[in-house]
């Protein structure tokens, strides 16, 4: 039974592709009224002591975490990692690797929308950050050259498969980002599933499944985007797998105009009841 105190499990910072610093996003969180914030940002755990001493300052509970890209089936597949140990060694040898291959992939995005006519200096691009920067990044850049009306529209119009600007990812499977999350003490949720085959929400949930049957922990029920068929989707699936559940809003800051932390588009409730059943699990 759902106990009234609400969580946002899934935050990205500065660090990654969010605007705000983890120090702010705690900060928010805390005016929110929230109970909880997990700071999930995208394959990089730099922000997650500057977000814990905030926590312990304002006296609200940060998670651990991590947002994990990785590949199934020719698909993005995003898994979230909860409770990790940002300090273990073999986390931060996996994720060497995982931002040596963004940076090429990057590299090469920009060339394909160069190479289909799109005018991206290097000044521009260098405005993005050091390279560890996501297609959302790309996107938010191409809505402000006047190529796009939105982050949705830049992706959609460039940066999806089959599109110009689009790269495909070198990355671990869910399975293989799992192990390296167990073994630095996490849990592993696959994160919103209905982006994983766009506009197939019975493949995506399909794709979701063999992760799970691989030794995923759970799966977000839970997320800004998701209607109700995509929440009964992800529940009956939970149910029928006795697995732990998730949920976040996915908040970036400036970069989902809209989307607010905690709350998503307005009606998003991630009940504390998760949060403590993951802790039991990490037990």
């Amino acid at each position: 039974m759902e106990n009234g105190k609400w969580i946002d499990l899934h935050a990205h910072t500065s660090c990654s592709d969010g605007s705000m610093t983890p120090t702010e996003v705690v900060e928010l969180a805390a005016q929110r009224g929230l109970a909880a914030v997990a700071i999930t940002d995208h394959d990089t755990t730099d922000g997650i002591k500057e977000a814990m001493e905030a926590g312990r300052r304002l006296g609200i509970e940060v998670i651990p975490g991590i947002e994990f890209s990785t590949m199934q089936e020719g698909f993005d597949v995003h898994m979230v990692g909860l409770f990790v140990n940002p300090d273990d060694p073999g986390l931060q040898r996996a994720l060497e690797t995982i931002v040596e291959n963004r940076r090429k992939r990057n590299d090469r995005m920009v060339q394909n929308l160069i190479n289909a006519g799109l005018e991206l200096t290097p000044e521009d691009v260098a405005t993005l950050g050091d390279g560890i920067w996501t297609r959302g990044s790309l996107a938010g850049l191409l809505v402000e050259k006047g190529y796009a009306s939105s982050v949705k529209d830049g992706m959609e119009r460039y940066l999806l498969k089959g599109k110009p600007g689009y790269e495909p990812k070198v990355a671990p499977t869910p399975a293989e980002a799992t192990e390296i999350l167990h073994q630095a003490g996490a849990l592993s949720f696959v994160a919103h599933f209905h982006q994983i085959v766009r506009k197939d929400l019975d493949a995506s949930m399909e794709i979701c499944r063999h992760i799970l049957e691989a030794g995923a922990d759970g799966l977000e029920t839970r997320y800004s985007e998701f209607d109700e068929k995509m929440q009964q989707m992800a529940e009956k699936t939970a149910e029928e797998f006795h697995c732990l559940r998730s949920g976040g809003s996915d908040f970036h800051g400036q970069l989902k105009p809209g989307l607010e932390l905690g709350t998503g588009y307005e009606d998003l409730r991630v009940p504390y009841d998760y949060l403590e059943a993951m802790k039991q699990a990490v037990k």
